[in-house]
């Protein structure tokens, strides 16, 4: 069992009190053992008293019974076999709670501790269990001069929120939508990709979030500069006088378009002035000759 687990669940028993109307939550993860609290009012003694637990969305709902100062585990449900136990040594100061041992994730519900003698005294208390995995990176190739890293986490419950950031803290978007999966237990792998350049530190976090069980989990990698491919100056050189080239021709293409331009406008022109004068000597020829006709 997880040391933060128990401190986290010791601190809810030592402050949980019983409550006719209240819902407690209380988060385990898969395979932790999980104390769900119970303590009857004004600290009277359990010993002689009848102690319920069940959780009525399941048949038979019965998940720990205490009767005549000993558990009677013939109603219990089998899905809890071997796996509940109460705190005998504590019934004397009116601890009721349950211990709930390898937790999965079909125990996830509402638990109820029912005092029969005691006016109904019932305490409700809500399980929500979870499954939790680190993510992996894996730096998966290139993409132009950029590199392709892709995060999985696998095993997680509830479905978890994938994103990338970079070393500033800044989210990065991914490369396209996170892909999911269900196995048969109901757990999810997530796998998200990013495409990121190079960068001062090439420093990048995939991050995993479930926000139902108020969990987190990260994993950072660095992309070796080698990664990258490097600038090399005689291509850098070989592109900028192929750009200079294209634009000289293009220039001269203009120029040479242009000045055709002119020549054919000017002896289009010459030719149209040409023919105009030819067309006035011949009316003045035609009228010298209709006169002299006269």
């Amino acid at each position: 069992m997880r040391i933060y687990s128990v401190c986290m669940l010791c601190s809810l028993i030592i402050s949980s009190t019983a409550s006719d109307t209240g819902v407690q939550p209380i988060v385990a993860l898969v395979g932790d053992d999980v104390i769900l609290p119970c303590t009857l009012r004004h600290t009277v003694s359990a010993v002689y008293q009848s102690i319920e637990w069940q959780r009525p969305d399941l048949k038979p709902k019965e998940v720990h019974l205490y009767r005549d100062e000993k558990d009677d585990l013939v109603l219990q449900n089998p899905v809890f076999r071997g796996r509940t136990s109460l705190f005998k040594e504590e019934l004397e100061n009116g601890n009721t709670s349950l211990k709930l041992t390898r937790v999965k994730l079909s125990d996830a519900g509402n638990y109820t501790c029912y005092i029969p003698l005691l006016n109904h005294q019932k305490t409700i208390i809500q399980l929500l269990v979870g499954a939790v995995s680190r993510p992996v990176i894996i730096i998966e190739g290139m993409e132009g001069d950029e590199v392709v890293l892709r995060c999985e986490a696998e095993g997680c419950y509830p479905e978890p929120v994938m994103e990338w950031c970079d070393a500033q803290g800044r989210v990065l978007p991914a490369a396209g939508p996170t892909e999911t999966s269900r196995d048969r237990e109901g757990c999810y792998t997530v796998t998200s990709h990013v495409i990121v350049p190079k960068s001062d530190n090439n420093t990048f976090t995939c991050r995993v979030q479930q926000l139902e069980i108020k969990h987190m989990k990260e994993r950072r990698v660095h992309v070796p500069d080698q990664m990258f491919p490097k600038t090399c100056w005689l291509t850098v050189l070989v592109t900028v006088l192929v750009t200079v080239l294209v634009e000289a021709v293009a220039v001269g293409l203009y120029l040479l378009m242009k000045k055709w331009i002119l020549t054919f406008r000017k002896e289009a022109w010459t030719s149209l002035m040409k023919n105009k004068e030819t067309t006035k000597n011949e009316e003045d020829e035609a009228s010298v000759l209709s006169l002299s006709s006269v």
